[in-house]
Order: C-alpha cells, then sequence, then structure tokens
C-alpha cells in the first residue's frame, strides 16, 4: 500500500496472480466474481442497484439494501456512489451503453420493419420473464424523487430509445410493410410506451406468458395489408 503524498489519499498496488493491474484508491475495490470476472466495486453496486430497481422501482430502493447486495456495511457504500442522484444517473446511462445495443443490433438485421418490431418485443418479454423490465421505466416510476439533472437525463435516454425505434417505422413506411398514424417519432414512442405499459401490466397480473400474443398482436396491428 502507499500513500499519495499531496492529497492524503491510500492506494493499493493490485495484483492478479503475478500479473499487475494498475494501483486504485483504497475506496475502490477489486472484487472476484463467480464466472472469473474481476470488477470494480462500484460496477458491482450499479449492478445490484439495476436489478433492485428493476424488481423494486426506483424508490423503492434504499442504500441499505444496496450495501446488503453486495455484503459491504452501508457507510462503506458511500465511498462508491456518493447520493442517489449519482445512483439514478448512472443507471440511466446503462439504458443506453447495456440495453441500447440490443436495440441496435435488431435495427441493423437485414429484415422487414414488422420483423425487427417482433424481434424487438422478444426482448421486452426477455426482460419480463427474467424478472428485469425495461430499466428506463424502473426509473421513470419514481421520477418525482428525482433532481433537475437526473431528470434531464432520463428525458435524453428515452428521447434516445424512440429515435433508434423510429428507424424501424421510417423503415416501414418506405417499404410499405407498416400502416400507421402520424410520423415515425409518434409510431415509435406509442412502441416504446407500450412494450413498457405491457411488461407492468403482465407483471401485475402474473401472467408473463400473456405477453407474446399481447405484443404479436400489436405488431400484427400495425402491419400493413398485403392482400
Amino acid at each position: 500500500m502507499g500513500k499519495d503524498r499531496k492529497n492524503g489519499r491510500h492506494w493499493f498496488d493490485h495484483r492478479i496472480g503475478d500479473q499487475p493491474v494498475g494501483r486504485l484508491p483504497k475506496a475502490v475495490l477489486l472484487v472476484n466474481q463467480p464466472d472469473g470476472r474481476i470488477v470494480i466495486m462500484k460496477e458491482r453496486l450499479l449492478d445490484a442497484a439495476e436489478e433492485l430497481v428493476q424488481r423494486k422501482g426506483l424508490n423503492g430502493v434504499t442504500f441499505q439494501d444496496l450495501a446488503d447486495a453486495v455484503g459491504l456495511r452501508k457507510p462503506s457504500v458511500f465511498h462508491h456512489i456518493r447520493n442517489r442522484e449519482e445512483l439514478a444517473i448512472a443507471l440511466i446511462a446503462r439504458c443506453g451503453t447495456k440495453h441500447g445495443p440490443q436495440y441496435a443490433a435488431v435495427i441493423g438485421q437485414d429484415l422487414n420493419a414488422s420483423q425487427k418490431l417482433l424481434q424487438l418485443t422478444e426482448i421486452f418479454e426477455q426482460g419480463l420473464t427474467s424478472g428485469r423490465p425495461c430499466l428506463l421505466a424502473s426509473i421513470a416510476s419514481g421520477i418525482e424523487s428525482l433532481t433537475e439533472p437526473a431528470t434531464e437525463q432520463l428525458k435524453i435516454a428515452a428521447d434516445a430509445s424512440i429515435s433508434r425505434f423510429s428507424e424501424v417505422f421510417v423503415q416501414g413506411r418506405e417499404e410499405g410493410s407498416l400502416d400507421y398514424e402520424g410520423s415515425p417519432v409518434d409510431a415509435a414512442t406509442a412502441f416504446f410506451a407500450m412494450m413498457q405499459g405491457l411488461q407492468a401490466l403482465c407483471k401485475a397480473k402474473g401472467d408473463a406468458v400473456g405477453f407474446k400474443g399481447a405484443a404479436r398482436s400489436y405488431v400484427k396491428s400495425l402491419t400493413a395489408d398485403s392482400s
């Protein structure tokens, strides 16, 4: 262990086996995962927070919950996540960095727009059946308690998802595979809201199986009549 003479912070020279992995502040811990990965404690806390928020909603999660989830004392959590605003903003960022690529992978495929919408509904279905519904909606459930900076980041994240989905509706109108009223952004907003609402409804009913049929029915209602 070393000490930074300028600010008095303690540092550890971390090693994995015989390999050094750099100098990190004492508060930044490396954690061995069951699958062999080694992650920084803040990432483990955010992983736990993401799952808890998806299950309980933003306002249903406390810092004690986070501490219990990763085996820390509650005061130690604040070394990594200073307050609820920082937690909310970090989770909102994950909407883009973790879940955005899933949407992009579907949208980038060589499929017609109707087929892409069906595959997008499967992402939401998988989230529901695994107990991990839309993170954006889970965070938005506590929007009244969010600070202005966090609320602005939430809006940006929502707009980014809608923008991605609107690409499918633009394609659908151009190729004639989708038939809908309004602009592609309007249709994409309705699609996103439908997926989030359907997740919430099926969760409330305890009927995850019903999601597939309802989602397919919705996409079929948007599909142009080819007859």
